[in-house]
Formats: structure tokens, C-alpha cells, sequence
């Protein structure tokens, strides 16, 4: 165990002394906690911590101490996620996904096409003949420069690749109607335009054209009736044929990173469609035609320039996902508390600026996503969502919470209220906490956690609180015994109590820049301990017992 004090190593109890030259790898700073929003700093997770059981204790010149203590055991886990829908998709908070996870058809060898023409090369200022190697029974290719010439332009490939390509795609198509195939796959394809032979494809069900070069579809995709699945996305789409409005059975369109500019006419024909992604495009406006599609189940508008959304969305009672996230979106219609199916509303990264009480029939809402926002409150009417596992307002203007909202989400597993004006707790009691499993208050201004809060919180794991103005710890802070990571950083905290040896679950304690002066000899029974941050306060010495 190597503790490093003033660049040497001091030995008590079982340290080992010894000097050492070469700097301490830094350890991060407390002071930025976990957040949503790209490019903030993380808090480094426990499965991120090395393999070894090195314990490392550095003090800056402003004698900080920062410790880092490491499991036994490496852990690893994962994580994977699919789309509504469509068989083997990515999930849609999965940015340039594709759309199925099939093989992409290799590219024509350059070796299967014949030579044409001449070949010419320079050597030098002499005359010079090479010939190439054969490749089977192709015939010498000989490059022939002679002194005082200009360099002629090489003979170029990507017109024959191109022909060639297209020749491809004609035998895939011609082989595909003979075979009967009901599923036709172009992906990566390099294809810039589809031959117009793709309409005796008539069987086809699925057709996947996506990450091509496409800038336009013929109107020959219109024969295919039969067609379900049609998917184009990662492509420069910036219309769609109207012949589209004969595929009566198409029910999955995926249109993501393309370049429409507004959502085609054709597509609000396409009654039968049960899955829409729109996501990455240039959008703008959302007619209210869209009510016409009463069969979908997704609808996915993330990522595009959409400053409102019609009443007729609330047509769509058979919508479970909606992701109107990362658009100019202020406020939401009223009609949207029609879409009485809706499991999951992600409307993050918007300008919204209230949400209406009509939400209060959406009972079914699993997941709602309304971090980076503008909203100063939230309906009291929320609390009819009984079955929220998940509450994100991050990143608004909030201050307080209707009084008993958290208590009535009796299924709430995690609730982020970070970045907000909070400068006291919810109000609403112990009961509010009884099921969440994770607290993130981190960025707002609250002086003080109050005793008892989490009297009932039996299932509570994670507590961040960095960066708020606490002076001090409830009393009852050795009651949190379940708590596996604590994250007090950047507040005014002078102690830390002597029972948080009861926290016998800790694996993560983050107490950094705050105003200590010494740490409880009580720490170092906090056997599960992995991490633990110190930097930035006044510490002069730590304990013997927290080795």
C-alpha cells in the first residue's frame, strides 16, 4: 500500500517507505458531478476502476489528499437495446444506427473487370516500358512515357466501377424475381440511383437500401405492393415519389439521416404504417395530416428543426413511443393527453416552457424525458402517471415540486432533479423516496439534506449531491445503509460524522473540496470501500484505520 505525501513515501503501521521521483497520475476532480448533456464531465464509474488492490493517496501543493482504493475483482457489464418494431435495430437513443444488422454486399474486385485501356505512368526523364503482372489470363498491361510528353490522365475506373455496379444490382434484382425472394438487401452498395427494374420485385415484403447515395427513388418503387418494410435511411433523400402511396401494406419506414427539408406528402398516404423514423433530417413543420397515420405505434422526430407539433397528433392513440427530442419544441398540444397508449415521451433538449395538464391521461408512461428545458414547474397533475420509472427534469428552472408528486409515483426507480434552482428537498416527506433507487440533486442550492428523509428510502443505492451549499450531515446519515455510492463533493462541509461507519454497502465516496480538516477513524470500516475522494479540503493527516 503506497501513500504519497510531499513526493515522498511514508511508512506507518504497513507503508513502506521509499522516494519517488516520477509525478502521480492526477485523479479526477470531484467537482463536476455525472450529467446528461454531451461533453460534461462524468464521475468515474466503479466498473472503470483498475484490476489491482493499489490504494493511492496524492496531496497537491495546496495539501489536498485524493485517495482511490480498487477492488479485488474486476467487474464488467453490458448493455444492449433494440427498436420497437423492427427486428434488429439499435435503440433510438442510438445515434447512426443502422436500420437491420445485415452483411453489407462487398464491392465488384477491380480484378473481375477487363481492361479497356491503356495504362501510362512516369519512371523518369528516360523512356521506360513495364509491364504489369497477370491476374489469370488478362493480358499485359504496358505503360510507355517518352521524354519532353505530358503526363496523360490516368484511365479512370469509377465510370466502370459505377456500370459495373449497376450491372450488380440488375443480376441481384433479376436472380432476387426468380428466386421469389421476399427480402431484398442493397446496404452499402455505393449506389447513387436504383435501376428501374427494381419494379418486377413485386414479391418483395422487406427491402433495405439504407447507407447509399441515393438522392432520389424511382417511381417504380411504387410497384411494389406487397412491400412492409422499406428502409432508406443514411442516405440524401430530400423527396419521396408519390408513387409511394401505392405500398398500402407498408407499415415500417425508415427515413433517419437523410435530407428532407419537410416530412413528404406521400408519406401522411401511408395509412398502414406502424413504425415512422424521421429522426436527423431538416425538418421543420409537421403537418396536421399527420393524424391520418392512426396506426402508428414510434414515431421518432429527434433531431430535426420542429418549433411545434399539431393537434393532430393526438389522433395517434395507438402511438407507444414518441421521441420529439433535440427539436424547437416550447410548448406541447393539449391533445397529446389523448395518446393514451404512450409508454415513453422524450422531449429532452427542447425550449418548453410548460407542459400541459392534459398529460394527466397518459397513464401509461413508463419513461418521460424532459431534461434542457426552460420549465419554471410542472403540472400537479403529473401525478396520474403512476407508473413513471424514471423522472428526468435536468437542466430547467425548477425550484420546487408540487407537494406529494413523488409520493404518488409509487413505481419511480430514479428521479434527476440536477441543475435546477432547488434550494430545499421536495416537499412531501419520507414516503416520496420509498421506491427510487437513485437521487441525483446535483447543481442546485440546497443548504441542508433534512432528518428522516430517507427513513423509508430502503432501496436507495445512489445519492449525488456535489455541488449544492450543505454545512452539515443529518444525524441519522448511519440509517442510509444501503447506500453503495455517496457523492458530496463541492459543498461546505467542515465533519463528516463519526457513524458513517454504518454505511456498511459503500463502494463509493466522493467528499472532495469541501472544508475538512480531519476524517472520522470510524471511515475505515467501511470494508466495501473502492473509492474514495479527498482532494481539495484541509486535511493534514488521514487515520491509520483507513487502510
Amino acid at each position: 500500500m503506497l501513500i504519497n505525501f510531499n513526493r515522498s513515501i511514508i511508512s506507518f503501521n504497513n507503508y513502506k517507505i521509499m522516494k519517488k521521483q516520477s509525478k502521480t497520475t492526477p485523479i479526477p476532480s470531484a467537482r463536476h458531478g455525472s450529467g446528461s448533456s454531451v461533453g460534461e464531465h462524468h464521475r468515474m464509474a466503479p466498473s472503470s476502476l483498475p484490476s489491482d488492490s493499489s490504494f493511492l493517496v496524492s496531496q497537491q501543493p495546496q495539501q489536498s489528499i485524493s485517495a482511490t482504493l480498487s477492488p479485488s475483482s474486476p467487474e464488467s457489464e453490458g448493455q444492449s437495446g433494440s427498436l420497437p418494431g423492427i427486428a434488429g435495430t439499435s435503440s433510438m437513443t442510438t445515434t447512426n444506427s443502422s436500420f437491420l444488422s445485415d452483411e453489407p454486399i462487398p464491392p465488384p474486385s477491380p480484378f473481375d473487370q477487363p481492361s479497356t485501356s491503356r495504362d501510362f505512368s512516369f519512371k523518369d526523364k528516360k523512356s521506360s516500358i513495364s509491364s504489369s503482372s497477370d491476374f489469370g489470363n488478362k493480358p499485359k498491361q504496358v505503360m510507355i512515357h517518352s521524354p519532353g510528353q505530358t503526363k496523360p490522365k490516368p484511365a479512370t475506373t469509377r465510370k466502370k466501377a459505377s456500370i459495373q455496379s449497376g450491372l450488380d444490382v440488375d443480376k441481384k434484382i433479376q436472380k432476387c424475381k426468380e428466386e421469389g425472394c421476399k427480402s431484398f438487401d442493397l446496404t452499402k452498395s455505393n449506389l447513387s440511383s436504383l435501376p428501374i427494374s427494381i419494379k418486377d420485385l413485386t414479391q418483395l415484403v422487406e427491402c433495405y437500401l439504407y447507407q447509399n447515395k441515393l438522392i432520389t427513388l424511382p417511381n417504380e418503387i411504387g410497384c411494389l405492393i406487397n412491400l412492409e418494410k422499406l428502409a432508406v435511411n443514411e442516405n440524401s433523400l430530400s423527396s419521396l415519389p408519390s408513387s409511394l402511396s401505392n405500398l398500402k401494406n407498408l407499415k415500417v419506414l425508415d427515413l433517419r439521416h437523410n435530407k428532407l427539408n419537410e416530412i413528404p406528402e406521400v408519406v401522411y398516404r401511408l395509412t398502414s404504417l406502424t413504425t415512422l423514423l424521421l429522426r436527423f433530417n431538416r425538418i421543420k413543420t409537421v403537418n396536421e395530416e399527420i393524424s391520418n397515420l392512426t396506426n402508428l405505434t414510434m414515431l421518432s422526430l429527434r433531431e430535426n428543426k420542429i418549433k411545434e407539433l399539431p393537434g393532430g397528433i393526438g389522433n395517434l392513440i395507438q402511438l407507444v413511443t414518441l421521441d420529439v427530442s433535440n427539436n424547437h419544441i416550447e410548448h406541447l398540444p393539449p391533445e397529446i393527453g389523448n395518446c393514451i397508449q404512450l409508454t415513453t415521451l422524450d422531449v429532452h433538449h427542447n425550449e418548453l416552457v410548460d407542459i400541459p395538464s392534459s398529460i394527466k391521461n397518459l397513464t401509461n408512461l413508463t419513461r418521460l424525458g424532459l431534461r434542457y428545458n426552460r420549465l419554471i414547474s410542472v403540472p400537479r397533475s403529473l401525478s396520474n402517471c403512476v407508473r413513471l420509472t424514471e423522472f428526468n427534469v435536468e437542466n430547467n428552472s425548477l425550484s420546487q415540486l408540487p407537494e406529494g408528486l413523488l409520493s404518488s409515483l409509487s413505481n419511480l426507480n430514479t428521479l434527476t432533479l440536477s441543475r435546477n434552482e432547488f434550494v430545499s428537498y421536495p416537499v412531501g416527506g419520507p414516503s416520496q423516496f420509498c421506491t427510487v433507487h437513485s437521487i441525483n440533486m446535483e447543481h442546485n442550492k440546497i443548504t441542508k439534506i433534512p432528518f428522516g428523509i430517507f427513513s423509508r428510502a430502503n432501496n436507495l443505492t445512489k445519492l449525488n449531491m456535489v455541488d449544492n451549499q450543505l454545512t452539515s450531515l443529518p444525524l441519522d446519515i448511519g440509517t442510509w445503509i444501503n447506500l453503495v455510492e455517496l457523492n458530496l463533493g463541492t459543498n461546505q462541509l467542515p465533519k463528516i460524522p463519526e457513524d458513517i461507519e454504518h454505511l456498511e454497502n459503500l463502494e463509493v465516496l466522493i467528499i472532495s473540496n469541501n472544508n475538512l480538516k480531519r476524517l472520522p477513524s470510524t471511515i475505515g470500516r467501511l470494508r466495501k470501500l473502492r473509492i474514495l475522494e479527498l482532494e481539495e479540503n484541509r486535511l493534514e493527516s488521514l487515520p491509520n484505520e483507513i487502510g
